[in-house]
């Protein structure tokens, strides 16, 4: 079953517009496909970001992006960001996962 798409209109600047352009050109790709996926990098990034200030636990942080704990600390891995392994919602996944 797919997901249903969601129509939202955007302005850009027809500075911005030629740089999309740019890249379109260069990924062989649509328009759309490539938004979309500045828009899943931009979300990931400032995931990750907002992790690292501690305004998201990890649970959460997952959640945001869709994917599994373990996923996100493969991201976190792979980003060279430390994990916080004191918190709370790790302990609990932990516990959960492996028992005590």
């Amino acid at each position: 079953m797919t997901e249903q798409s969601n129509v939202v209109t955007l302005r850009l600047s027809k500075r911005a517009l030629q740089r999309l352009q740019v890249i379109q050109t260069i990924e062989k790709t649509d328009r759309s496909t490539l938004v979309k996926e500045f828009i899943e990098d931009g979300l990931r990034k400032t995931t990750i970001r907002l992790y690292s200030a501690g305004k998201l636990s990890a649970g959460r942080a997952a959640e945001i992006l869709d994917i599994s704990l373990r996923e996100f600390f493969e991201l976190l891995e792979q980003e060279n960001i430390p994990v916080s392994w004191d918190s709370a919602g790790i302990k609990d996944y932990m516990k959960t996962k492996y028992g005590e």
